[in-house]
């Protein structure tokens, strides 16, 4: 391959392997489920070893970027067939024990008291802030410079691996799904209300809890702005809030998922540019030490 593989490569290629190892031991090798994994694995492999071969070519690796937004939301979805294929049980009982040992109730729970149209409108519009705040940010950058390309890809794609597996680890479907008698006030409000609800009902891989993304990934993209874009990440720290807030007063997740997506971040910020280095040196060596064929 002439041109080099990036850290989320090797990531998302190296989590489908092991989702589909773990689906053809587990629900079989015929079942839809383990096709869908070990196809889309493959598929992303073969594709990025096509792109990386095509790199010399004018904004190939733009494609191949995306290419890697396109499997993260690949093994995004899955989660929802995979769970219960690999016979994974959900763990909201621990996660609702854990909020009320650490909070006396359950925070999603606790602030229903304020559970008005226009506070569901504005925090169904802040939970909806967080596709726009990723896929803004990923446009911006997709259609820049490729350094600045990279960047974003391999700073924000790297951190979403890690954060899917927590699925696995910790399946649940969440407070207001696994616990509605806890809810006496229902979520009424408007069209930003609406539109949340059949986003989230349409797009949610329905055990999508353990860390909670919208905490998780908010920070990966604060961090990356703080230090690349420092005029967004001062704009956007106030929509951050916003977005966490969200996930509460929506009745979506626990706070032990919030709490758990602010551990996530501080690991993968203290490994992952230690990887990430290693990495890249690793590469430039390899390339260096790479033979060359004379013409005799």
């Amino acid at each position: 391959m002439p041109e080099r593989l990036y850290p989320h490569e090797v990531l998302l290629a190296a989590f489908g392997i092991v989702l589909s190892t773990a689906l053809v031991f587990v629900a079989g090798i015929s079942a839809t489920v383990t096709a869908q994994a070990v196809g889309g694995t493959v598929l992303f492999m073969g594709s990025v070893a096509l792109l990386a071969r095509l790199d010399a070519v004018a904004h190939v690796f733009r494609a191949r970027l995306l290419l890697a937004y396109l499997a993260t939301f690949f093994f995004y979805a899955s989660v929802k067939q995979a769970v219960p294929a690999l016979g994974l049980v959900t763990r909201d009982a621990w996660l609702l024990s854990a909020d009320v040992f650490l909070f006396g109730i359950t925070p999603a729970a606790w602030l229903q008291r304020w559970s008005t149209p226009w506070v569901n409108e504005l925090f169904s519009a802040s939970y909806l802030a967080f596709h726009g705040y990723l896929h803004l940010a990923m446009a911006w950058a997709l259609v820049g410079p490729r350094a600045r390309a990279e960047r974003f890809f391999i700073d924000v794609f790297s951190a979403y691996l890690p954060g899917i597996a927590g699925y696995y680890l910790m399946p649940a479907i969440g407070p207001v799904a696994a616990w509605p008698e806890l809810f006496t006030v229902p979520i009424e409000g408007g069209w930003f209300t609406q539109l949340n609800a059949a986003v989230v009902a349409s797009g949610s891989s329905t055990y999508d809890l353990f860390p909670s993304l919208h905490t998780y990934i908010t920070l990966v993209l604060l961090e990356h702005d703080r230090r690349q874009h420092p005029w967004r990440f001062r704009l956007m720290v106030p929509v951050a809030v916003a977005i966490l807030m969200s996930t509460l007063v929506l009745r979506y997740h626990y706070a032990v998922d919030l709490l758990a997506g602010a551990v996530w971040f501080m690991v993968f910020r203290a490994c992952f540019p230690r990887l990430q280095a290693r990495w890249e040196a690793r590469t430039a060596l390899s390339k260096h030490e790479a033979p060359t064929v004379g013409v005799g």
